[in-house]
């Protein structure tokens, strides 16, 4: 909204006064009066389930419309048949973007066990490669997290992973001196049901695990409370047409970087949201249906 702001100011933006309002706070106050408020048409937000939650019960004091994109847990399944490089190349920038701080960002992947070995040699040897620092530093793929509490929580959650029985293969530790830096990490033997593999990291630290068959992968991927992306790396198409039913996510990339287009419909299920936004479905969440009936 800054942005949207200072167009405006600068003229940038022939809106007419009123169309667009910027209303900044912090803590509960703002939300509470915004969510609750009968004047909004459709509350629109992108955040926390805890959030998404509370905006919900809010928004039903007025029966307002709401529109929420939460948190996501992407599992990225990899084939026997993939182009190994590629889905390496894929799922490490889609870890990293933005510091891993991504809703969108590869969080767990699930790899064939007869691929496994030679995967991992090169999942970790690119993980290693990936330079991280400050915005001056030249060839830096990430910077920093958002804040020490971020920082804090992923440090926590490959902390527990370890303790838990899981093996770091690279990172692990943040890095100390100034700025939130906490390097790429790769994890393995972590349990299905632990932490790591269930609750969104945020971060540029991920799980790896092996599986057997593509049934036993789709299992594994659809175990977790979150729907938002995931991605099949494969070259055959009855995988595809299997997982575009069945793996139970708003998005699936097949053999590509996880991020969407505009054109397309960037929307979560279960957990992961209701509503969505791009394309013209995201436009048509913010149009209300209206039918007249004329009999002369």
């Amino acid at each position: 909204m800054s942005h949207i702001s200072a167009a405006i100011e600068a003229g940038k933006l022939d809106l007419p006064p009123g169309v667009v309002s910027v209303v900044t706070g912090y803590g509960h106050t703002i939300g509470e009066a915004l969510t609750t408020s009968p004047i909004p048409g459709i509350i629109s937000m992108t955040g926390s389930v805890a959030t998404g939650q509370k905006i919900m019960t809010n928004a039903a004091v007025n029966m307002c419309k709401v529109s929420l994109e939460l948190g996501g847990k992407a599992p990225c399944i990899v084939m026997a048949d993939a182009d190994l490089d590629k889905a390496v190349e894929a799922i490490v920038s889609s870890r990293v973007i933005f510091s891993g701080q991504v809703c969108n960002c590869a969080e767990r992947v699930y790899v064939q066990s007869s691929v496994y070995d030679a995967f991992m040699e090169k999942f970790v040897a690119k993980m290693k490669s990936v330079k991280f620092g400050g915005p001056k530093e030249d060839g830096v793929e990430y910077g920093a997290l958002m804040s020490k509490d971020q920082l804090d929580k992923v440090q926590g959650m490959v902390d527990r992973a370890v303790e838990a029985g899981a093996t770091v293969l690279c990172g692990g530790k943040a890095v100390d001196g100034p700025g939130y830096f906490f390097p790429p990490t790769v994890l393995v033997g972590a349990a299905q049901d632990s932490e790591i593999m269930q609750k969104e990291i945020f971060g540029p630290a991920i799980p790896v695990a092996k599986f057997e068959t593509f049934d036993e992968a789709l299992e594994l991927a659809n175990d977790c409370e979150y729907g938002l992306t995931s991605s099949l790396f494969t070259n055959d198409y009855r995988f595809i047409e299997r997982a575009r039913t069945e793996l139970l996510f708003g998005e699936t990339y097949i053999n590509r970087f996880h991020f969407e287009t505009i054109q397309g419909f960037h929307a979560g299920w279960r957990k992961s949201g209701i509503g969505g936004a791009d394309g013209k479905h995201g436009l048509m969440e913010y149009f209300n249906t209206k039918v007249i009936y004329v009999q002369q």
